[in-house]
């Protein structure tokens, strides 16, 4: 270090020059610099715990509306209780088949249900139902079976099904009719009375009314699965179908 004033070289330290007696002020720019940069790495790691917190905060959030929505807590029809275990099952569960279906044993009581299955499949066979691969001919043996045991009081019967053929020539006009509860009853009856004797689907099934024409398998099927959805959302037989 030197004198500030007259210039000679001095130990560093020295309060007094030795040779002017000038005060020598101690240098305090090294330190300020070190409380700055003290000062500033402080201030960087603040800004940084700042944004992660930040950063947590909008992850927590993001996770609670993506699990909200997954699990249709934001969704209106949760009746106001809050609790989705509260929440009534879904219509699908509600038709949802037993476990314990079999070819050899049907419920008549799964019957609506495989109508209902019937109607979403848009007519597409093998309809699938729970464990089960049901073609057209057995789904018609099904629903016609069911329809007459239901309507003789029977609806916890069961049906051994078998895998019947579909009609060798179907035919049968479709025209707009309306038939009665106790006229599709007997047209079940002998619908599927026929397919136990025979092995296959009938050709057409009559009516039964004068003038009428008779009606052909694939529409028996669109009759009987219209019967059992009512059945299904009524828990009553329809008085009367309009094909």
């Amino acid at each position: 270090m030197f004198c500030p004033k007259c210039g000679k070289e001095l130990k560093d330290g020295s309060k007094f020059c030795k040779y002017c007696g000038t005060k020598i002020k101690p240098k305090k720019t090294a330190v300020s610099n070190n409380n700055n940069a003290v000062k500033t790495t402080d201030d960087n790691e603040k800004t940084k715990k700042i944004i992660i917190g930040i950063l947590i905060a909008v992850i927590v959030i993001l996770s609670i509306v993506f699990i909200g929505f997954s699990t249709n807590l934001f969704n209106g029809n949760n009746n106001g209780n809050g609790n989705i275990l509260n929440q009534a099952p879904s219509s699908s569960a509600e038709s949802a088949p037993q476990s314990s279906i079999s070819l050899n044993s049907f419920p008549v009581s799964e019957a609506p249900a495989l109508a209902q299955a019937i109607k979403n499949s848009g007519g597409n066979f093998p309809v699938q139902f729970g464990s089960l691969s049901l073609t057209k001919p057995q789904c018609l043996y099904i629903l016609t079976k069911s329809i007459y045991e239901i309507g003789n009081g029977n609806p916890s019967a069961t049906i051994s099904v078998g895998n019947p053929s579909y009609a060798a020539h179907p035919s049968g006009s479709d025209r707009s009719q309306s038939i009665a509860q106790s006229n599709y009853i007997d047209m079940s009856r002998r619908f599927s009375a026929w397919i136990e004797s025979h092995g296959s689907v009938p050709n057409y099934i009559g009516i039964y009314n004068s003038g009428v024409p008779d009606v052909s398998p694939s529409r028996m099927l669109d009759i009987s699965v219209d019967i059992l959805i009512q059945y299904k959302n009524t828990n009553s037989l329809p008085s009367s179908i309009n094909i």
